[in-house]
C-alpha cells in the first residue's frame, strides 16, 4: 500500500488500488461543472481533467471570498439579521471545503 499524502480525501481511494483510475475521475468530476462530465475526452484523460478541477476549484474559492466579503451588505435590505449569518456560514463551510480540495 502506498503512503498517502496529508490531506489525501478520505473518499478517493489509494493510487495503488485497482479501482483508482474510475475512482479519481469520478471523484474530479465531482469537483467540476456537470457539464464536464459529457466530455469523454475528460473521462480518458485524467491529467486533463485535474487541472481543470483545480482551476475550477480556485475559481470557486475566489468567488465565495468574493461573496462572503459583500453578502452582509448585500443582504442587509431584503434578509433578517440570523438569515444572513446562516448564509455567511454556507459560505465559510464551502470556502472550507473548496480550500481543502486544492490542498
Amino acid at each position: 500500500m502506498v503512503a498517502l499524502p496529508t490531506g489525501w480525501p478520505r473518499k478517493l481511494e489509494p493510487p495503488d488500488s485497482p479501482g483508482f483510475p474510475d475512482a479519481v475521475v469520478s471523484w474530479l468530476l465531482d469537483r467540476c461543472p456537470p457539464e464536464y462530465r459529457s466530455h469523454e475526452v475528460l473521462r480518458r484523460h485524467a491529467r486533463a481533467l485535474s487541472r481543470l478541477a483545480v482551476h475550477h476549484s480556485r475559481a470557486t474559492l475566489e468567488g465565495a471570498r468574493g461573496t462572503y466579503a459583500s453578502a452582509r451588505r448585500e443582504l442587509a435590505e431584503t434578509l433578517p439579521p440570523e438569515v444572513i449569518s446562516e448564509v455567511l456560514a454556507v459560505l465559510e463551510s464551502e470556502g472550507a471545503r473548496l480550500a481543502a480540495t486544492l490542498r
